[in-house]
């Protein structure tokens, strides 16, 4: 609880100022404990002041407190969500970054993706993935297209399919920037977004205020 929150001179405005990561200070006894102070540690500004980051961040957010469990601790959660806001403060690829988010939440969601090889011939050649499918619940060459494998598969770029193999591999310290080309990352969230309705049949309400297309 946080005493005059309301007022307009309190000393917790802050908290009314868009996104910002602080160390709230409180007492606890019994019950509901009184905030006593806030040390705001990171305002970002370019998220705060631009709708489409803003949106993004958003939607980023609710990916990552949906998850959350009352009462259990996730700090690979709570890295997630600071790299995330720090790579788009930064001016980073905002579909990009949501991107990386997802594709980082989605065994907490109940999915998995499996991009390294192609589902029938077992080749690991990117260049060839042309389609993921649902039937297999992997990638297919474009050496592998058959009406039988065809069945329950959708198109999807090379490009694509690299960038989401990509950013499920990587250790979140070794990411430093996220470049994409707006075409590509509306693509790349697009494909990820269509995994997590399959497989996991989670809404975002944040989604509606972002369009892929």
């Amino acid at each position: 609880m946080a005493r005059g929150f309301n007022k307009p001179r309190n000393q917790f405005i802050t908290l009314r100022q868009g996104y910002l990561e602080a160390l709230f200070t409180y007492n606890r006894f019994k019950g509901m404990g009184t905030l006593n102070d806030v040390d705001v540690t990171e305002r970002y500004k370019n998220v705060n002041e631009n709708f489409d980051v803003y949106t993004h961040a958003s939607y980023i957010l609710e990916v990552i407190t949906r998850a959350l469990e009352d009462d259990i601790a996730e700090p690979g959660y709570y890295r997630l969500l600071k790299k995330a806001f720090k790579l788009l403060d930064e001016g980073n690829s905002t579909y990009g970054v949501t991107s990386l988010v997802l594709v980082k939440m989605l065994p907490a969601y109940g999915g998995q993706l499996n991009l390294g090889s192609c589902a029938v011939c077992g080749r690991n050649d990117y260049k060839k993935y042309s389609h993921y499918s649902f039937k297999y619940h992997n990638v297919l060459c474009c050496d592998c297209l058959t009406d039988d494998t065809l069945e329950r598969a959708i198109p999807v770029s090379n490009r694509v399919l690299y960038f989401a193999l990509y950013l499920q591999l990587v250790r979140l310290d070794d990411i430093n920037s996220v470049k994409l080309s707006n075409e590509t990352g509306r693509q790349l969230l697009k494909f990820i977004e269509v995994i997590y309705d399959e497989y996991s049949g989670v809404y975002f309400r944040s989604k509606k205020m972002i369009d892929p297309q």
